[in-house]
């Protein structure tokens, strides 16, 4: 892993408070006034709205794990790093999808991130989990 020490060991810090599934513990790290943009959605502005967002996409999984693969710190705060993210069914099944993001860290706190990946896979095995194993949506 190409690497910023302060920034992964911020990094890893974070994820293990995400892993605890605690809002209190994972929004510790978002400033007031934070975006967060995954994927195509759309952005997401204000710490309680991303906690709000982030308790949500936890409550759907046993958990979620990242491993830092790759990071690099650029000038003003700028992070940008890849992981994986393994989310962890309760079914059983575990889903590892790559991402890469960009962040921004002002005084210690996330002020954006911007999380490009495709969570198709991840969508599909919840559908599977949710409807059976075909993954029909149709009783939806």
């Amino acid at each position: 892993m190409t690497t910023n020490r302060p920034a992964a060991d911020l990094l890893t810090d974070y994820y293990a408070a995400m892993e605890s599934g605690d809002p209190a513990k994972f929004g510790s790290y978002y400033a007031d006034d934070m975006t967060l943009t995954f994927g195509n959605s759309p952005t997401i502005t204000g710490r309680q709205n991303v906690i709000d967002t982030m308790t949500t996409v936890l409550g759907t999984v046993r958990s979620l794990h990242h491993d830092l693969v790759n990071l690099w710190e650029l000038d003003n705060g700028v992070v940008v790093y890849e992981s994986v993210g393994f989310w962890n069914l309760f079914d059983g099944q575990q889903v590892a999808i790559p991402a890469c993001t960009v962040l921004t860290i002002v005084e210690g706190k996330f002020t954006d991130q911007r999380i490009y990946v495709d969570n198709a896979p991840v969508d599909a095995a919840l559908a599977r989990e949710r409807y059976g194993a075909a993954g029909s949506t149709a009783a939806m």
